[in-house]
């Protein structure tokens, strides 16, 4: 390989899927873009992508080689972060895959306050169920995960694990608000926003409903965290949350938590692909985020919450 930009070439194209896309978002001219794909796949000699009527779609060769050009530029990263850290300042971009629960109850607040200590760390955030957590990880999608209910696996290393109490959350003024602990059924019985069928924390919902010989009929399903919160807040709707939403800006003053009868607790767990060193800025926010979750299981014990290392 030429240079790291010859690395994210097949990145780019692999995520978006069209040569205008992918030069816009490296700041290249399509022509310019294709001589490189051209040179690429001389220097190998081998094609790496097909060409159909709806764009550049990797071939077997190129998904290959785009997992290890990922690996390629996690390292960069890591070491780039070495040579940051001898200057004592963490700085470089870390990647999370994370449920879509954990993705709006735990990650905004606690991202933004990673970052006041840390203006040099950037994060992009994916929304990846934990079955698809796999594979993002072992395809150097990302760097570290924050995934409900997932399974053991020998390829994922353990960085942090807590089980969560699952809440109905409602605004202050709604009929449930007064109550300390509710049903699923009682719950069922008002206009309720759900997440899609197949996340973790719908399954889990369902599942429990099942078990309560309850149904539960979405008056509102949506995928979006925005759109959930603004039923919530704007329409009186029910929706839920797990017990680390406590901890957001969301968690106190205008909705209320309720505990839900009979509800088992999910698990939520911080992993990374096992064998894999991180580089010091993902370390340095997965040390974090596993602090907040010890944090926040501490609590939920009904013992003293111990102050988490700050980023």
């Amino acid at each position: 390989m030429q240079s790291l930009n010859d690395l994210k070439i097949l990145d780019a194209i692999e995520r978006f899927r069209s040569i205008r896309k992918a030069a816009d978002h490296m700041s290249l001219t399509p022509s310019a873009l294709s001589r490189k794909i051209l040179a690429l796949e001389t220097q190998f000699g081998v094609e790496l992508f097909e060409r159909t009527s709806k764009g550049l779609r990797l071939n077997r060769s190129g998904q290959y080689l785009t997992v290890y050009a990922r690996s390629q530029l996690a390292e960069f990263e890591k070491v780039r972060g070495e040579l940051q850290a001898i200057k004592k300042t963490t700085s470089g971009h870390v990647r999370i895959c994370a449920s879509q629960s954990v993705l709006e109850s735990f990650l905004p607040v606690h991202l933004a306050r990673f970052q006041l200590n840390n203006p040099k760390v950037t994060v992009s955030i994916n929304h990846s169920s934990s079955a698809r957590a796999m594979t993002d990880l072992q395809e150097y999608h990302s760097d570290i995960g924050l995934c409900l209910n997932l399974s053991d696996h020998t390829d994922l290393s353990v960085l942090g694990d807590a089980d969560q109490e699952i809440y109905a959350v409602v605004t202050t003024s709604h009929p449930l608000a007064a109550e300390r602990e509710v049903s699923i059924a009682e719950i069922a019985r008002h206009q309720i926003v759900l997440p899609p069928q197949g996340s973790g924390l719908r399954l889990m919902l369902d599942q429990h409903a099942n078990r309560e010989n309850t149904f539960l009929t979405p008056a509102v399903e949506s995928n979006t965290y925005a759109s959930i919160a603004s039923a919530c807040r704007n329409a009186g709707l029910v929706t839920f949350g797990l017990s680390l939403y406590e901890q957001t800006e969301d968690g106190a003053g205008n909705v209320a938590l309720i505990r839900i009868r009979k509800m088992p607790p999910a698990n939520v767990r911080l992993v990374k692909l096992h064998g894999r060193t991180l580089s010091p800025a993902a370390d340095k926010l997965a040390r974090y985020l596993g602090n907040r979750m010890r944090g926040r299981a501490v609590a939920d014990a009904g013992q003293t919450t111990p102050q988490a290392t700050q980023g």
